[in-house]
């Protein structure tokens, strides 16, 4: 592309240890620096962030601006920061950060715009300033899961805002199923022996691993040798904790907090359990297909658009009789277990490589951007 690099400035509304944060980390491990030249703004400083330093170690400039209650206060903080670097397009990562971000690229003289919706559609009707907001300042919306784009197209009306469908990326970096085994049993003492269920993710309310835990109660109180793993950190931690020890998963249920790096041994599992019903595409599962554990969830268009029909085993939310007896029929079938985890593998890594994401977002900023060199 001739000419020198356009300037992009991220806005993140936090990068914190979380599945779009990673994304965000992505893009700039691979990004082509001879098209952009990144800038990425904070506003969530001073909390110590997990992925600030690897955004910084890439020689990503990383602006921070902090909390206000005035919210023009903070776009004023915003726009004195950016002013310097002159980015042809403003991004926000994050709902939150998408009206800021729009703002801030008309004040700025910017190019171009875009926002974000990273959840799924009825969460972002739900954030219903920040999705009014973000529909009115930015010149385009990235959505990550193809229910969520046809929602929001469905519901604008005559809104002339392009809309920018990406799927997540996952990487495939997974350690050997006897290999992370070996892992987790040193590390949190879970027994070997034992049919193993688990999840990833921040807890809070909306992600129901308490749904998670009544299922290993079930198989538990039918005598079946299980063990239930919540691998994260949130408000919810002391309350689930509580709750396994009152439906008497004392002893087999291990809370592990926060994990960096817990996608690369995601295989130590034997069965992937996702309660949430309201997400946009969630990283957690994507990780655990690449992992080849096969993955129990309810029926939603999210879980569908990653895994199809043999990928997972799904039933109708609320189901949980049905989510029993395919818990307890993959438990006694290891070569049923090896064969839905292979084909959620082959289908994620086919569909949802770094490549295609890296080109989609670079497709999508050039698209923005129009086809004249700065």
């Amino acid at each position: 592309m001739p000419g020198s690099p356009r300037t992009v400035a991220i806005v993140a509304g936090q990068l914190v240890l979380g599945g779009a944060e990673r994304q965000l980390y992505l893009w700039l491990s691979h990004l082509d620096r001879d098209r952009f030249r990144p800038v990425v703004v904070t506003l969530h400083p001073e909390c110590g962030d997990y992925w600030e330093r690897s955004i910084e170690a890439l020689g990503v400039p990383l602006l921070r601006v902090p909390r206000r209650v005035n919210r023009l206060g903070r776009l004023w903080s915003l726009v004195r920061a950016l002013r310097p670097h002159r980015p042809h397009l403003v991004h926000g990562w994050h709902l939150f950060a998408s009206p800021y971000a729009g703002a801030a690229g008309k004040l700025l003289g910017a190019h171009a715009s875009l926002g974000s919706l990273r959840g799924s559609f009825d969460a972002y009707r739900r954030q219903r300033a920040e999705a009014i907001l973000t529909e009115r300042l930015v010149d385009g919306i990235l959505v990550n899961s193809r229910s969520a784009g046809e929602r929001l197209a469905a519901s604008r009306g005559g809104r002339r805002q392009k809309i920018f469908t990406l799927p997540n990326a996952v990487e495939d970096r997974v350690l050997e199923r006897s290999r992370a085994r070996a892992r987790w049993e040193e590390r949190w003492g879970i027994p070997g022996g034992r049919f193993w269920i688990g999840s990833v993710g921040r807890l809070e309310p909306g992600k129901r691993f308490d749904q998670m835990l009544d299922l290993a109660a079930r198989l538990a109180g039918r005598g079946e040798d299980v063990h239930v793993v919540v691998v994260g950190d949130g408000e919810c931690r002391v309350p689930l904790e509580e709750t396994a020890r009152r439906l008497g998963l004392a002893g087999r249920a291990t809370f592990t907090g926060a994990e960096p790096d817990v996608r690369e041994t995601l295989g130590a599992l034997d069965l992937f359990c996702f309660p949430s019903a309201d997400e946009g595409l969630p990283n957690a599962v994507m990780e655990a297909a690449a992992a080849g554990v096969p993955i129990l969830a309810w029926r939603t268009p999210f879980v569908e658009e990653l895994l199809g029909g043999d990928g997972a085993l799904l039933a109708e939310r609320g189901d949980f009789g049905r989510w029993e007896s395919d818990a307890r029929a993959l438990l006694r079938d290891a070569g049923r277990r090896r064969r839905v985890g292979e084909a959620a593998r082959r289908r994620v890594l086919e569909r949802f490589s770094v490549g295609r994401f890296v080109a989609g977002l670079t497709a999508a900023y050039d698209e923005l951007l129009g086809a004249a060199a700065p």
